[in-house]
């Protein structure tokens, strides 16, 4: 009896946690994440901080294979915490990572030294820079050259796209915003990338649903730097759908009015719109000035409306002229308007 119970005890002791930790504790140091900062935009900045500037932070939290866990991360800035969650691992057989980031505000009461650290469970990266602010660089001057205006002739029994541009020049490299108004109505902000002394195009479209012809304002502003704005008129007048309705018609011819300067020949545009049953082919050709360019042949789209769009031409002569639209199949409808020039 006596030699049972000095096994068993030999059993039992050689069960107790002293002879399994030192493998707990390195299946728990396997488990442990690693953490690393991918980049900091837009790291140490010197320039101007006459409007906030943003700073994007980008890291990720990496496990070894293993069973599901969670992770708690953290990102620090200057020891204080700017953003914290607790991430979701699934069981794996590879190692694992989850992408992680953080977005903050900087403006002149944080300029000197600074420090971001990404935290997860012990593991830790970070990355140091700098903010200075300086003196706010002086706004650019932009101008206008010309302002392309809509004179839309066709029927307006359904909803009709618009549009208006303008070419801008400014002084120096810069980006500028711009918006479009319309009777009063503003458009949606936009932005465009300026070269310094490059003739630039801007604009925006929008739907008319008036039933009738009338004639309206539409203006350009220039959101930042100097502010230009440019305003002139546009018009629509409406023309009945013939009948007998033709198979192949044209239902409206939009020419761009041109304001602006004509130091050299204004650059100019239009668009015309065919209706027909869908897969009829049109063949079609413009005229400028009496003039025919090469024709081309498209297809009617399922819609039954059919959009067209002449190559920009110069008007050389620096003086209104005709725009003429013309189907050179099927019925062969044709449709002729004013090409205004107004030289300011």
């Amino acid at each position: 009896m006596r030699w049972t119970t000095l096994l068993l005890g030999a059993v039992l002791l050689g069960g107790l946690p002293a002879v399994a930790g030192p493998a707990s504790a390195a299946v728990a140091a396997a488990d442990a994440p690693q953490v690393v900062i991918d980049g900091l935009t837009p790291g140490s900045y010197s320039g101007t901080c006459a409007a906030p500037v943003t700073y994007n932070a980008a890291g990720r939290v990496v496990l070894p294979p293993g069973p599901a866990t969670d992770v708690a991360y953290s990102w620090q800035l200057d020891d204080k915490e700017v953003r914290g969650a607790t991430l979701s691992f699934p069981e794996s057989t590879q190692p694992r990572s989850q992408a992680v980031s953080a977005t903050w505000n900087y403006g002149t009461s944080n300029a000197g030294a600074h420090r971001v650290r990404l935290v997860a469970q012990g593991a830790t990266a970070e990355q140091g820079f700098n903010f200075t602010c300086g003196p706010a660089a002086p706004p650019a001057y932009v101008t206008f050259h010309d302002m392309l205006t809509p004179l839309f002739r066709g029927e307006c029994n359904v909803a009709v796209g618009l549009r208006a541009e303008a070419t801008v020049v400014a002084d120096r490299d810069t980006e500028i915003q711009y918006r479009v108004v319309v009777d009063g109505v503003p458009g949606w902000p936009r932005s465009q990338q300026v070269n310094a002394g490059v003739k630039t195009h801007i604009g925006d479209f929008w739907y008319s649903s008036a039933q009738a012809g009338g004639s309206g304002s539409i203006r350009i502003e220039v959101l930042n730097h100097n502010k230009p704005v440019k305003e002139e008129a546009y018009n629509r007048v409406c023309r009945a759908v013939p009948s007998p309705v033709p198979y192949v018609r044209i239902s409206a011819l939009t020419p761009m009015a041109y304001y602006g300067s004509c130091d050299e020949a204004p650059y100019l545009t239009a668009y015309g719109t065919f209706r027909a049953p869908a897969g009829t082919q049109v063949s079609y050709r413009w005229l400028m000035n009496g003039v025919p360019l090469e024709s081309n042949m498209l297809t009617v789209p399922q819609s039954g409306m059919l959009q067209v769009q002449p190559a920009w031409w110069r008007q050389q002569s620096k003086q209104s002229g005709n725009l003429t639209l013309e189907v050179l199949n099927n019925d062969r409808p044709t449709l002729t308007v004013t090409q205004p020039v107004n030289c300011q």
